[in-house]
């Protein structure tokens, strides 16, 4: 696709993604006393201009997820839901922060899998983990609702 072409449908994407992600983030703050979102990033690099990313088959894919995980944020702050980010390899550095060891809170996190049940990939536990640090680093541990 055309740089300038790609530009509109990446424009026309973008309002459609942020209409979705209101309506789901809205239904969840509806239904639960919802105060933060973390939104795990990957390496937290800058992405190059469009152009660049059109011609890397890696770099749409990284540029693809930044485009989620922004709407999601974008999302969770309009409705004032506060938003953490969080890299995926700085989750382990950021527990040793919580009032326990590492080891005990990885023990932690693999508890809460037993009890949810599969699947508890990385991916599951680097989600555990990041909800678990940003609702520890709210000023006031006091949920809404």
């Amino acid at each position: 696709m055309p740089a300038r072409a790609a530009e509109k449908f990446i424009a026309r994407c973008t309002q459609s993604t942020a209409a979705l992600a209101e309506a789901a983030v809205a239904q969840l703050v509806e239904r639960y006393p919802i105060s933060a979102c973390c939104v795990l990033t990957a390496s937290g690099k800058p992405l190059p201009d469009l152009k660049s990313i059109l011609a890397s088959h890696a770099l749409i894919h990284a540029a693809e997820g930044d485009f989620y995980r922004d709407a999601v944020a974008a999302a969770c702050e309009r409705r004032s839901v506060a938003v953490r980010r969080v890299r995926e390899r700085d989750i382990e550095s950021e527990l040793q922060a919580l009032p326990l060891t590492a080891e005990q809170a990885r023990a932690r996190i693999a508890e809460m899998g037993k009890k949810l049940g599969p699947p508890w990939t990385q991916d599951e536990k680097f989600a555990a983990s990041g909800a678990w640090l940003t609702l520890a680093s709210l000023p006031s541990r006091r949920r809404r609702g």
